[in-house]
């Protein structure tokens, strides 16, 4: 599997590809399935367990993937979180949980201000020394002014995952994006001279994702001739 593509594939498909101890870190947004209903009813926290099987399946193969001093970066919110851990738990070996404070971003019970990143950390520890409280501004607090344009619901700002892949990985090292979305993680990894490795199931972010990356590196022989529009025809 080539290096620095986004794939249009299920993740739980495309990581089965990568070789064993490929992957310096792991840095992805699962989504939250915080909108599970039945018979049009509200979803209730126990309805999370139906995902169980995939989470189980994905976080064996990460493990598999991540090399002996690998890294894993997987960001929930407080509603997620209790599921994810004791599953991720039987996996990896988790370090810390971090806060992100983005900012405020609304909400009519307390503001919601903050999400959460689960830390795991194989070996070959890492001597950071900043709090375990990260204060980057999400889009609903300015963000969109430093990465442009919002291009999916749940997009991280690049800062962030920046900050992820400075803090655990060397010049040349690989990162891996289960759930790439609009290519968050490519850009940070471009940046910072990583090479990484993306899955997306749905085109037309691939799509996006492409077109931003395209964009940030100044490679036009795509024929892409007005980025906003491009965006425009798959959004």
């Amino acid at each position: 599997m080539e290096l620095n593509v986004i794939y249009n594939k299920d993740c739980l498909e495309g990581i089965k590809e990568l070789p064993d101890n490929s992957v310096d870190a792991v840095i992805t947004d699962p989504p939250f399935f915080l909108g599970v209903t039945h018979n049009g009813q509200k979803g209730e926290y126990s309805d999370l367990i139906i995902m169980k099987p995939f989470f189980s399946g994905l976080f064996f193969e990460i493990n598999r993937v991540l090399k002996n001093t690998g890294k894993a970066y997987i960001c929930t919110d407080w509603r997620t979180y209790p599921f994810l851990y004791p599953v991720l738990s039987e996996y990896l070996p988790i370090k810390n949980l971090l806060v992100w404070y983005k900012g405020d971003s609304g909400g009519n019970q307390y503001m919601n201000s903050h999400e959460f990143v689960i830390f795991c950390s194989k070996g070959g520890e890492i001597n950071i020394g900043d709090e375990n409280t990260i204060k980057i501004p999400g889009f609903a607090a300015g963000a969109k002014r430093t990465n442009g344009q919002k291009l999916h619901p749940t997009q991280k700002p690049v800062e962030l995952f920046e900050k992820f892949i400075l803090d655990s990985t060397n010049k040349d090292d690989t990162v891996l994006d289960c759930f790439m979305g609009s290519g968050t993680l490519a850009i940070a990894a471009i940046k910072t001279k990583r090479n990484y490795i993306g899955f997306e199931i749905q085109e037309k972010y691939c799509k996006i994702a492409q077109c931003r990356i395209n964009k940030f590196t100044g490679d036009f022989h795509s024929k892409i001739e007005n980025f906003n529009n491009e965006i425009n025809l798959f959004t």
